[in-house]
């Protein structure tokens, strides 16, 4: 495969795991040395950096398509002009985006981006309803998490989470969102989806807990409290312990 080629299939990946919502896709898309950058603004250095840039937005987006108008690939760059279009809140949020992709021809991976975009206009329009999304209470978040759970939805349960967020169970941690979005999928594939949740009540201004209990027939019958810590309208702490 000539370097065209393989350009022009490492953004299409990235494109298409951002379309996604799934982290865990984005991260394997990026070279670890990653850089992105809104011009004129100061970039994004590193893997994490890059993610920590994404990972809310795409989080808290019921949908994400990026429309692409154009695209023109050279060696190990390509330049794509598209329309970025996000659903928050039931509402359609677009900024038109001109990127300039590098391609690591290693590992196949986008390396750098670089891209141009009124990020004025944008935040201007965008910015309300992320503060409103990120000044939720705990109890919002906990709630609409708890739902996710009960319709099975693995990657909107593991949404509702931070990216450096840790879960505590009797069975030992899990750390990181790439670690939680793993554990959700093995969750909505088991019972626990069937727990009976109790009320969400309120330990604090970033904190809530929540009694939860397995109903029989859904394997041996459990029962146990879990308790969460919740930051900028992210989960970023769970703690379940069992009843004995």
């Amino acid at each position: 495969m000539n370097a065209e080629a393989t350009t022009r299939i490492a953004i299409a990946r990235l494109l298409e795991a951002i379309e996604s919502r799934d982290l865990r896709r984005v991260r394997r898309a990026l070279h670890p040395s990653a850089r992105w950058q809104n011009v004129p603004h100061p970039a994004a250095e590193g893997r994490d950096a890059v993610m920590a840039l994404l990972g809310g937005i795409l989080c808290w987006s019921e949908r994400v398509r990026w429309d692409v108008h154009h695209v023109s690939i050279e060696g190990t760059n390509g330049s794509v002009e598209r329309l970025d279009r996000f659903w928050l809140q039931g509402e359609e949020y677009a900024v038109a985006c001109h990127g300039v992709f590098s391609v690591d021809m290693a590992s196949r991976t986008v390396i750098s981006v670089r891209d141009y975009v009124d990020l004025g206009e944008w935040r201007q329009r965008v910015n309300p309803v992320l503060g409103v999304m990120a000044s939720r209470p705990a109890a919002a978040v906990v709630s609409a998490h708890l739902t996710a759970i009960s319709t099975a939805a693995s990657l909107a349960m593991a949404s509702h989470y931070a990216l450096d967020a840790t879960i505590e169970c009797p069975s030992g941690m899990i750390t990181g969102w790439d670690a939680i979005a793993d554990y959700c999928e093995a969750l909505a594939a088991g019972p626990g989806c069937n727990m009976i949740w109790g009320d969400v009540s309120s330990r604090g201004i970033e904190e809530v807990a929540v009694e939860w209990r397995l109903p029989v027939g859904e394997g041996t019958p459990q029962s146990g409290c879990d308790t969460y810590e919740v930051r900028a309208g992210r989960i970023t702490k769970r703690v379940t312990t069992q009843d004995l």
